[in-house]
């Protein structure tokens, strides 16, 4: 029995150096042919350009975003990534259309430590221009009571 497993992990290891060994021998045969870089190019220039971020989506994209941010802060927060935490609120704030309205909200939910390093962070983001032109989603008062 114990022959049968050692030979089951030879085959496996065989199996798997064989893969690889075709990996290699398939890249360096398809990077060896004189039209590679060329079609790679071509490829990549027929690609639509990736969005800027936030600023270049629609409302429903943008209160989408909104959530996501709101919900990835307080998971952080809640698993002890203080930090990262608020950074995804930071951002679902900047992108909201009624950010007093969130921050009360915030206000009252948080900890203290927590709303003020959140409050030090935003005021660092915006003297130092880090704070990028989102156009204000739509998030109506259900949305920001819902948070």
């Amino acid at each position: 029995n114990l022959a049968m497993i050692n030979y089951m992990k030879l085959i496996a290891a065989v199996t798997g150096m064989t893969f690889l060994g075709y990996c290699v021998y398939f890249d360096r045969k398809r990077r060896s042919d004189p039209d590679f870089k060329r079609k790679l190019h071509e490829r990549r220039s027929r690609r639509p350009a990736p969005k800027a971020g936030p600023g270049d989506l629609n409302e429903k994209d943008m209160e989408i975003y909104f959530l996501d941010q709101m919900q990835r802060g307080q998971g952080l927060i809640m698993n002890g990534d203080i930090e990262g935490g608020v950074d995804h609120l930071i951002s679902a704030i900047f992108v909201c259309n009624q950010p007093d309205k969130l921050l009360h909200v915030l206000q009252s939910t948080l900890p203290t430590e927590i709303f003020a390093m959140m409050l030090i962070k935003m005021n660092a983001y915006e003297c130092g221009q880090k704070r990028l032109a989102f156009p204000p989603v739509v998030a109506d008062e259900e949305s920001i009571s819902a948070v």
